[in-house]
């Protein structure tokens, strides 16, 4: 299945809910997360999928097939070429963002405080495969 698309983003609610370190890390987290595909050409669609995450479940992972206007408290941003490479396990999710290989908005004061969270996150989406 491919990333990001509708059976991906249900796949991954799945694989996040039955995922014990998420639950435990994430447990005083609320907020949403936008996994944004980035275009190459700017007027193309840019896919993603949302996710509405509270207290360690992941309540709904919708497909947004041009997520350019979704509103999200955070937003997880890199290339198509990217993202596969981060299904892969080819980049680690953490140190993709300190070089520049992926992108994220939000607040980072409360990004900071829930780390562990988002690396449990970022690696049950980098597990949930095609």
């Amino acid at each position: 299945m491919p990333f990001p698309s509708a059976e991906w983003a249900a796949a991954f609610q799945k694989a996040l809910n039955e995922n014990a370190a998420y639950a435990e890390a994430a447990k005083a987290w609320v907020g949403d997360i936008l996994l944004l595909v980035r275009p190459p050409d700017p007027a193309q669609p840019a896919p993603g999928v949302l996710l509405d995450l509270a207290n360690g479940q992941c309540r709904s992972a919708t497909y947004q097939p041009d997520a350019r206007s979704v509103a999200a408290e955070f937003v997880y941003e890199g290339t198509a070429e990217n993202w596969q490479r981060l299904v892969r396990h080819e980049v680690d999710p953490v140190k993709a963002i300190l070089d520049g290989t992926f992108k994220v908005r939000g607040n980072l004061a409360k990004l900071m405080r829930f780390t562990r969270a988002a690396k449990e996150l970022v690696e049950t989406a980098s597990n949930v495969t095609a």
